[in-house]
């Protein structure tokens, strides 16, 4: 299940049985299922094919169940400890194939060691605000991609977006995208995303610009050791129509 704000109790939902909100209550998923098809215009009121609806994969009830399934961890989570040892693992191998190439091993090295270890990512979740978003493929149990996301000064930032090189272009990327502009617009109330892009990542420059990003600035960020973040600054603004979008993607 996708996620919003649910308008009787004012709990922010996300997930499934068993997950919490960002207060860490526990919520259940047929409190929110009608109101969330409402909110998201696949159900109306009076429609008898909800149920089918339901079982048959629109994005909000069953938005990931053709194969990927994607949950949200903030600071309330169960079982951080080893869900972020998945995503550190996950991250070095990303990271080794597709940065070595543009900016060389010895920085993607220093970077994983900076920013994606695990004792440091749940550092960011516990301490700093950061809402982590994983991808796994359900028959095979693995984590596939992952998102990272934390509120700035009137924005959201999204700060990492990965998918292994076996999932690419199944529209997992989107997927996250949405979600995260999902939660940029129900939990923040901000309306614009920024995302710092490599500037020699042609790829993922043309990729952003693809899903709705324009290119507001560039930046060069001294990470330390010799190395430089050399970035274009990319912000995408959160329509709500936007939020309607359906992606279904099968990697069974």
């Amino acid at each position: 299940m996708a996620y919003t704000r649910w308008n009787e109790s004012g709990h922010y939902i996300f997930g499934g049985n068993g997950y919490v909100d960002f207060t860490g209550t526990v919520v259940d998923d047929e409190e929110v299922d009608v109101f969330i098809c409402k909110l998201y215009g696949y159900i109306k009121d009076g429609d008898n094919e909800f149920w089918e609806r339901f079982h048959h994969g629109n994005r909000v009830i069953d938005n990931f169940g053709r194969g990927v399934s994607v949950k949200m961890y903030n600071k309330h989570s169960h079982e951080l400890d080893l869900v972020v040892a998945e995503i550190s693992k996950i991250a070095a191998e990303i990271w080794l194939e597709h940065f070595t190439p543009i900016i060389g091993l010895e920085q993607v090295e220093y970077m994983l060691a900076k920013f994606q270890t695990t004792d440091i990512i749940l550092t960011d979740i516990k301490k700093k605000d950061f809402v982590y978003f994983t991808a796994k493929h359900i028959k095979q149990e693995k984590l596939v991609a992952y998102a990272a996301c934390k509120p700035e000064d009137g924005y959201l930032s999204l700060s990492k977006i990965c998918v292994h090189k076996d999932y690419r272009r199944n529209g997992i990327a989107r997927g996250l995208l949405d979600e995260t502009a999902a939660l940029c617009r129900s939990e923040y109330g901000f309306n614009k995303i920024r995302f710092n892009v490599n500037k020699n990542d042609a790829d993922a420059v043309a990729a952003f610009h693809k899903m709705g990003f324009i290119t507001i600035d560039s930046v060069k960020t001294d990470i330390n050791n010799g190395f430089i973040m050399d970035d274009y600054v990319m912000e995408l603004t959160v329509d709500p129509i936007e939020l309607t979008n359906k992606f279904f993607f099968d990697l069974s």
